[in-house]
């Protein structure tokens, strides 16, 4: 994945990546049971807030039907 900020790949040297090793087993359990990250991967905390937020309104949203 690209940094938004300095458009390089965002990995360990990018102050928005987030390593599992940051998380604790449960949150990167958790996360990756519902596909938001990878339990060996680390990614950047923008996409992660992304997909964490476009998970919850998925679960939360009833549709007309």
């Amino acid at each position: 994945m690209t940094c938004p900020f300095s458009e390089k790949e965002c990995n360990k040297t990018c102050p928005l990546y987030i390593s599992p090793d940051d998380l604790n087993e449960f949150v990167v359990a958790r996360l990756s049971s519902i596909g938001v990250m990878e339990r060996k991967n680390g990614m950047c905390s923008l996409r992660m807030l992304a997909l964490s937020q476009g998970r919850a309104i998925f679960e939360n949203t009833k549709t007309r039907g």
